[in-house]
């Protein structure tokens, strides 16, 4: 999951960077760590934070924008800015359990 959620965050840089709200030639290293308090959701970044001062930009006003290009992506269920600037992703438990599911019957595996 953690790796579906860098993508996600890439692929959102990349269109900041396409619309020019970025500047061209950031490569940061995405962190995304499983949220300490799960009432912030499942997992969270602060990638917001790491290009904010780059980007000439509030770390919270970064935020906003990263959310808003964030790509659709049914794993998660939604994404919230919390303190100065973190990304809480929550995890969609339906499409977990579907996955688990899928998982679960799959001859494969048993």
């Amino acid at each position: 999951m953690k790796d579906t959620i860098r993508q996600l965050i890439q692929q959102a840089l990349t269109r900041l960077v396409t619309e020019g709200v970025l500047p061209e030639g950031l490569t940061p290293a995405i962190q995304v760590e499983n949220a300490r308090d799960k009432t912030h959701g499942d997992f969270a970044s602060n990638i917001a934070m790491m290009l904010a001062k780059p980007a000439g930009m509030k770390p919270r006003d970064l935020a906003e924008k990263l959310i808003a290009a964030l790509p659709a992506d049914e794993q998660v269920s939604k994404v919230e800015i919390a303190g100065p600037g973190f990304l809480n992703f929550f995890q969609n438990t339906a499409a977990l359990a579907s996955r688990l599911d899928a998982a679960l019957a799959d001859p494969q595996l048993s």
